[in-house]
């Protein structure tokens, strides 16, 4: 909107910018003394610790910690503290508020004003004296800020105070007459947009400008998403305040924000609800890890460092999924039948495990062979209750049932009763030549035979003794540890590159093309120095994103193996269990007579409760669960993926975004069905795996929770694209999906896309020269799109260009945006899976300024040019 002072913009716009500057610096005067304030209490609790006693010790740990965060929301705030101002008409109230207290978070953030507006006299100073009515004004910012004597200065951004901001429309300006942006750099106001939203009302107001959103829409990209903080429109906010229970799905085409809504929708939960999803954690999931590196700075700039941040990748300790699967692959691995082929292959022999135990005792032979070690192993299986790591100790017991059982049929006990008596027989010779007393003759001690009877006390006291000499001998422990050994989860998934173990394990649920496929894969990613490229210096198994995802199932169908007890003793020297230092039937380490404690650092549970947040430390609890969890790019999960996260979410609200006409899973129908498992909390989405209502023990599997309450919403204004390309876009979607809309874009850029026809082998080549020319065209970042493939391609192309130039498949390229993108072979992307033509539309949709298209075929130059 123009300003009303025709003719005389300029002088206006520098006498408003000027009066604005006055606020803003009264702003970052008062952030300073409350980083001063920070500051002393962090002194403070540090003082409060000399005391000396432990309770001094948890108020410095309480005090540092919230004095700390405090100074860090305070620092974040510090580049465009200042971003909106809302003129109100006299008497408007916050939504859903009836007093300024009531309009305050349940918890507060540190540094954060509540939601009441301030006061004429706490406005601008110029603004508010020249205004001829006591009209009320808000300024909003990034943190709320208060004056000495709690009167708000700036009302944080998440208040219900600040909704008008983003809500208030010509149609329902609920109150407000002018919204007003304010663009900074540093602590310095440069620019200011206004739109008046109630002209009648408007009197002698100043209105400057003609479009703050769209004029933020063309800026440069620089490698990473930024916040939306001052731009979010009234959809979009819809979907950030929405009721914090249940789950909200989002839906939406590229380039309509889904992304940025679901992060300030964290940010939002955090602040109004901190004490329920501050405690539990937030996780936010993203597809991969150039997804979450380009959106890890998102919630921080909103003052909002303690969600976790992970992509689907990353999501169980100790592993890292870093390659996508070619389609095939990724169908397979995906599907939920995997979970029947994990659990008949964590249940099979292990590798290497020997065929036969032997054992001897009182001169008799024991044997148990192949067939009744397997019949031992099912029914430990079927009957154990636990899991199969903490099943060792049943197991051993079975062994040993076992071994009486084939003992007694034997003759066993007979045979020892027998000798037994002749060995009575040879000491009372020896003691007759030495002139002593008979054992068993009168005045000496009786020695009884066992009875060889099997219910009696004397049979009860043959087993026992001979338990106990099975336990003591070197061949049954070391043939424990080899027959049920403790496995980690990437144990059994490489022992699936063993065609012959996987073709046991699949079963009716894999053919022997699907077998073969798996196990050569599995075979060569899993061996030691397996790369995409090549060798690896470092041995790393190279896993995919679904790889993961089944070494989690994995991991739930064994459980955790036994952890090391923190008070470790000296074991008996004869503890028939300890073999070589470890308990065999736990897990435990045991030290022996010379062990010393160790040293450990002391650490609060703030700190490693922080430290287990952080994006990149490689630290993630053992599969934690959270109070909220974020699904970007929901519509490319696989039924094995969303039983991963619904193992992290059982009580969780969550918040998806998705497009289905985005989907790259070809199996919608399965990925639904998991999807509703987990967002409604269903035991066969969390547990160790069910099939037909019934459990892997063979009862019956729990009743699913209450469905949740569901909210839906739809974006459906296309932001990121020009007109231009999303023109482009919309003709690939008419091609993958005849009939869906497109969103609707609202900026044009004058820049039409450009596509080249010409031969395959001279794609590369054309593909760096046309980077190349973009790089003189384009200040912000560049992606160069290629068909899923040799990694080594990518590395070629890459060779020689700036980091702000990114060469990635189209895969990777899901959920971020470039300045300039260049699509090679369009043809090939669209024909390397069933949904080819929607992971196509992906590509094609990631520009922002520029897009050249590289094809072979003249039928794509056609599809992409012509309407």
């Amino acid at each position: 909107m123009s300003s009303q002072v025709k003719g005389r913009t300029a002088t206006v716009k520098d006498r408003e910018i000027a009066s604005e500057q006055r606020y803003v610096d009264l702003a970052y005067a008062r952030l300073e003394e409350m980083r001063a304030e920070a500051q002393a209490m962090i002194r403070e609790g540090y003082r409060q610790s000399l005391a000396g006693t432990k309770s001094s010790l948890v108020d410095r740990d309480a005090m540092v910690h919230q004095a700390a965060m405090r100074a860090k929301a305070l620092d974040v705030a510090d580049d465009g503290l200042v971003f909106g101002r809302l003129d109100l008409a006299p008497g408007t109230t916050a939504p859903g508020t009836t007093a300024p207290d009531t309009a305050a978070p349940d918890t507060a953030t540190p540094g954060t004003a509540a939601a009441e507006p301030p006061t004429p006299e706490t406005a601008a100073p110029e603004t508010a004296a020249t205004t001829s009515t006591r009209r009320e004004v808000r300024y909003i910012g990034r943190i709320g800020v208060r004056t000495p004597d709690h009167d708000s200065l700036v009302i944080d951004w998440r208040a219900p105070a600040a909704e008008d901001f983003y809500r208030a429309t010509p149609e329902d300006p609920r109150g407000v007459i002018r919204r007003r942006v304010l663009h900074s750099r540093g602590h310095t106001v440069v620019d200011l947009e206004d739109d008046l939203l109630d002209p009648s009302a408007a009197d002698d107001l100043t209105v400057v400008g003609d479009g703050a959103f769209l004029a933020s829409l063309a800026r440069t990209r620089e490698g990473a998403m930024r916040d939306i903080v001052a731009t979010i429109q009234r959809e979009q906010d819809e979907v950030i305040r929405a009721p914090a229970d249940g789950t909200v799905l989002v839906r939406g085409a590229p380039g309509t924000g889904k992304t940025a809504v679901a992060l300030h929708r964290v940010a939002y939960l955090l602040f109004r609800h901190r004490r329920r999803f501050g405690s539990r954690g937030v996780l936010v999931v993203g597809p991969n890890r150039r997804f979450t590196a380009y959106i890890e700075r998102v919630l921080p700039s909103l003052g909002e460092g303690s969600a976790t941040l992970r992509s689907l990748g990353d999501l169980v300790e100790g592993v890292a999924g870093t390659v996508h699967d070619s389609p095939e692959l990724a169908r397979l691995k995906g599907a939920e039948a995997m979970t029947r082929v994990l659990r008949r292959a964590v249940t099979d022999q292990a590798p290497g495990a020997p065929d036969e135990l032997r054992v001897v005792h009182k001169g008799v032979v024991v044997r148990l062979d192949r067939a009744r070690l397997d019949k031992i192993r099912n029914e430990v299986h079927r009957r154990s209750r636990g899991s199969v790591n903490t099943a060792r100790a049943r197991a051993a017991e079975a062994l040993l049932d076992a071994l009486w059982a084939a003992f007694r049929d034997l003759g066993g006990p007979e045979a020892a009763a027998a000798s037994a008596e002749g060995d009575l027989g040879v000491w009372n010779a020896l003691l007759a030549a030495d002139g002593l007393e008979a054992l068993d003759g009168s005045g000496g001690p009786a020695v009884e035979a066992p009875a060889a009877g099997g219910s009696n006390g004397g049979g009860d006291a043959m087993r026992a003794g001979f338990l106990a000499r099975v336990r003591e001998q070197r061949e049954f422990t070391d043939f424990l540890v080899s027959w049920w050994p403790i496995r980690s989860p990437l144990d059994v998934l490489r022992s699936l590159g063993d065609a012959g173990r996987l073709r046991r394990a699949a079963g009716r649920d894999l053919d022997r093309d699907a077998v073969r496929l798996l196990a050569g894969a599995w075979s060569r990613a899993l061996s030691p120095g397996a790369s995409p490229s090549g060798a690896s210096p470092s041995g790393a198994p190279v896993l995919s994103y679904q790889d993961v995802a089944l070494l989690d199932e994995i991991d739930a169908l064994l459980g955790p193996p036994p952890r090391p007890s923190r008070r470790r003793r000296a074991p008996a020297e004869d503890d028939p269990f300890v073999v070589d230092g470890v308990n065999i039937l736990t897990g435990e380490e045991v030290a022996d007579e010379t062990w010393e404690p160790e040293m450990r650092e002391l650490t609060s549970s703030i700190e490693r409760l922080e430290r287990s947040r952080r994006v990149d430390d490689g630290v993630v609890e053992e599969r934690p669960e959270y109070a909220h969890i974020v699904v970007d790019e929901a519509q490319d999960l696989s039924p094995m993926q969303w039983r991963m996260l619904g193992r992290r979410g059982r009580q969780a609200s969550w918040t998806v975004v998705e497009d289905p006409a985005q989907s790259a899973w070809e199996d919608l129908d399965s990925a639904r069905e998991a999807m509703e498992q987990a967002l409604g909390g269903a035991s066969g989405a969390s547990g160790a795996g069910s099939r037909n209502g019934r459990s892997r023990r063979g009862g019956r599997s729990r009743k699913p929770s209450p469905r949740r309450a569901r909210y839906e919403y739809e974006l459906t204004t296309n932001y990121r694209n020009s007109t231009e390309i999303a023109a482009v876009a919309a003709r690939v979607l008419a091609v993958a999906l005849p009939g869906a809309r497109p969103a609707r874009a609202v900026r044009e850029s004058g820049i039409d896309p450009v596509v080249r026809v010409l031969p395959e082998r001279d794609h590369e080549e054309a593909a760096r020269a046309a980077v190349t020319e973009l790089l003189e065209r384009v200040e912000g970042t560049i992606g160069l799109i290629v068909p899923i493939g040799d990694p080594a391609v990518r590395e070629r192309l890459a060779a020689g260009f700036p980091e702000r130039v990114q060469v990635l498949d189209v895969l990777e390229a899901k959920g971020l945006e470039f300045d300039a993108a260049v699509i090679v072979a369009p043809e090939t992307v669209a024909a390397q899976s069933l949904r080819g033509l929607r992971v196509l539309y992906v590509a094609v949709s990631r520009a922002t300024q520029h897009l050249t298209v590289l094809t072979a075929d003249p039928g794509w130059h056609d599809t992409l040019t012509v309407g």
